[in-house]
């Protein structure tokens, strides 16, 4: 997708009504920002060659230095909205036949959306993606990536990550319900005709290794790990082989 295509789905920011999170995640907080501050935005770009995956690598990455430097997130990256206002729901056709589709605008009630981000664990411009410290967390001791493995229990919510035993470089890093996340992976990696199966299904010895903490938010999840996709796009120069290919 074109530079100008993307912005282009920003038109809604400027629309009487909240726009919905589609075509753009970012419209409804930018829609809130601008009825909460008079916010004037301005937007700058720059052109990158390459594949898809390095592109959103680099995102990652920028969003990670960003966070690095500041402490704190970009304030409406990874989901998040200005007190005060609802966020809209997205515009899909299954939304609308079950009735769930609505426009956010200006509310009383707190929701999650409303709470602070978290900052970077530690450091991500140094360390080894495989050490049990890297980027500030204490990660669990690597171990085969198989349903009779010890996973955490059922309900453990984290990050985690998964390599290619021997292998310098991760094969993917991810958040949310730790067990069942690395479940799926396991079972993409018996299937065929899709590209993170294929990643997957071709390394010689899967192994996972994760940290738990059920304090953190979905959003802190989400910004953890952009730091860690970012710290390894700049410790290894490649994003994790079987990140943004579905």
């Amino acid at each position: 997708m074109t530079l100008r295509r993307r912005l282009a789905m920003q038109a809604g920011v400027y629309a009487k009504e909240m726009p919905y999170t589609d075509p753009h995640t970012a419209g409804p907080g930018l829609w809130a920002l601008r009825h909460q501050t008079s916010a004037q935005f301005e937007v700058s770009v720059l052109p990158v060659a390459g594949a898809t995956q390095w592109r959103k690598g680099l995102e990652a990455l920028a969003v990670a230095l960003h966070r690095h430097q500041f402490e704190r997130s970009p304030t409406i990256n990874f989901g998040r909205m200005p007190c005060g206002f609802r966020r809209s729901s997205g515009n899909n056709r299954r939304l609308v036949l079950a009735e769930k589709r609505f426009r956010g605008g200006p509310c009383d009630g707190d929701e999650q959306y409303h709470s602070s981000g978290i900052p970077p664990a530690g450091p991500i411009t140094k360390g080894d993606p495989q050490d049990s410290e890297w980027c500030g967390h204490e990660w669990s001791a690597w171990q085969p990536l198989d349903p009779a493995a010890r996973f955490p229990a059922a309900t453990a919510r984290g990050l985690y990550r998964i390599r290619d035993a021997g292998e310098r470089d991760l094969l993917y890093i991810g958040e949310g319900i730790v067990k069942a996340r690395l479940i799926a992976h396991w079972r993409k990696s018996r299937k065929t005709g899709n590209a993170q199966s294929d990643v997957f299904r071709n390394a010689r010895r899967l192994e996972c290794s994760w940290v738990l903490n059920d304090e953190w938010k979905p959003h802190h999840r989400l910004e953890l790990e952009c730091d860690l996709i970012g710290s390894h796009l700049l410790i290894r120069s490649v994003a994790p082989p079987a990140q943004f290919i579905g």
